[in-house]
């Protein structure tokens, strides 16, 4: 039996990639792979793992956070003339780093032991966690768009090209995303989509239902919760018998918090306990990120029969939402044009109703059988 290992850099890793991980992972053990999921830390989260896999599961370092202490946060204490905190922050820095490299060896050895025929790493800082002679196994599982890696991730690029030439594989989320890495030079790139963790029999009552729903790191500055707020607060006042539903943990800043306070109509879920049953019970999924690697979100409202209106996030927008078929794609940052295409679909039930049935077609693509027999093809191409 050949052996996997998925290295990630905590077990609740924001959540998205863990679900994905953790998706593959019993895919993985269906198709007659082992399967190790090695985590370095364990940050504390609203997310709840699931203990009993059944694939085994390591967490190196339960005590320490995930955090990094930048460069330009201290250079921003000492151009303000804080000397003692910028000196705070040299030394917290060094420590941080001494016990990342002491959970880095510990890694190895682990790998070593292990002996895995392949590696998937879910994030690039993870390349100095791996023994020289097990990078021709390494596939490298990218989970943001590669537009957004240049922008927001410019250490991904540099380790990349320091490893791009030894490693097996890059894998993108996208076909566009893939285009645009080998064009810059990542020659080894492959596109597998990410698999829906779910599959429903039902399809949502999207007419009756009256419901718009999100689900959502709410705090992240990129998935822009306060643009979403000022959408639905101008919509629903024109429809008194439409909700919005907000899932996610984390808290709202005041602005926010003013916005869902003023407004009856929208409510503040916390975490879902039953993702499938609340996607069923909504009609329209609202998405205002700036970018996305590739939505898992937006993956399970299909399965679901639910369309989704969202801002153009990126290469890998049009390959999630076939616009005016299974959703709306608004140019970026046009409000007025989100409002006023999300008003219409609230309005035009046969429209609504078109799309959700498109949807839920889109949705095959994704189960997780399809997306399985992609990621064996590459395992077969490996030398393992």
């Amino acid at each position: 039996m050949k052996k996997i290992m998925i290295l990630q850099i905590k077990s609740n890793s924001c959540g998205g990639i863990w679900f994905v991980n953790e998706t593959l992972s019993n895919e993985f053990k269906k198709n007659n792979y082992e399967v190790f999921v090695l985590s370095i830390r364990k940050n504390p989260g609203p997310i709840v793992i699931n203990e009993n896999q059944s694939f085994k599961m390591y967490t190196i370092n339960e005590k320490d956070l995930w955090e990094i202490t930048r460069l330009s946060s201290i250079k921003k204490e000492l151009k303000t003339f804080k000397f003692l905190k910028a000196f705070k922050e040299i030394f917290k820095k060094i420590n941080d780093e001494i016990k990342l490299k002491k959970d880095y060896q510990k890694a190895k050895k682990i790998i070593k032991n292990y002996n895995p025929n392949y590696i998937i790493s879910s994030h690039y800082q993870l390349f100095e966690a791996i023994p020289k002679e097990y990078l021709s196994k390494v596939i490298m599982h990218q989970h943001t768009s590669f537009d957004a890696t240049l922008k927001e991730q410019p250490k991904a690029i540099k380790t990349f090209n320091k490893y791009k030439d030894k490693i097996a594989k890059f894998v993108w989320l996208t076909k566009a995303t893939c285009n645009d890495a080998i064009k810059f030079g990542y020659k080894n790139s492959i596109c597998i989509y990410n698999p829906t963790k779910f599959t429903s029999t039902k399809i949502a009552d999207v007419i009756n239902n009256k419901k718009l729903i999100t689900m959502s790191r709410l705090n992240s500055y990129e998935k822009r919760i306060d643009l979403m707020l000022e959408i639905a607060n101008d919509v629903l006042k024109k429809h008194k018998d439409w909700t919005l539903e907000l899932y996610g943990a984390d808290k709202l800043n005041d602005d926010c918090m003013r916005i869902v306070n003023s407004n009856k109509q929208i409510k503040l879920m916390g975490n879902s306990l039953n993702v499938k049953k609340d996607l069923l019970s909504s009609s329209i999924y609202l998405s205002t990120s700036s970018y996305e690697g590739f939505s898992l979100s937006i993956g399970e409202a299909y399965e679901c029969g639910v369309p989704c209106v969202c801002y153009y996030f990126g290469e890998p927008t049009t390959e999630r939402i076939i616009d005016g078929k299974t959703g709306f794609i608004i140019p970026f940052n046009n409000k007025s044009l989100y409002e006023e295409k999300l008003l219409y679909l609230m309005e035009k039930e046969k429209t609504l109703l078109n799309m959700s049935k498109e949807a839920k077609k889109m949705a095959k693509n994704f189960y997780p059988d399809i997306i399985i027999k992609e990621w064996v093809e590459l395992f077969n191409s490996i030398k393992g």
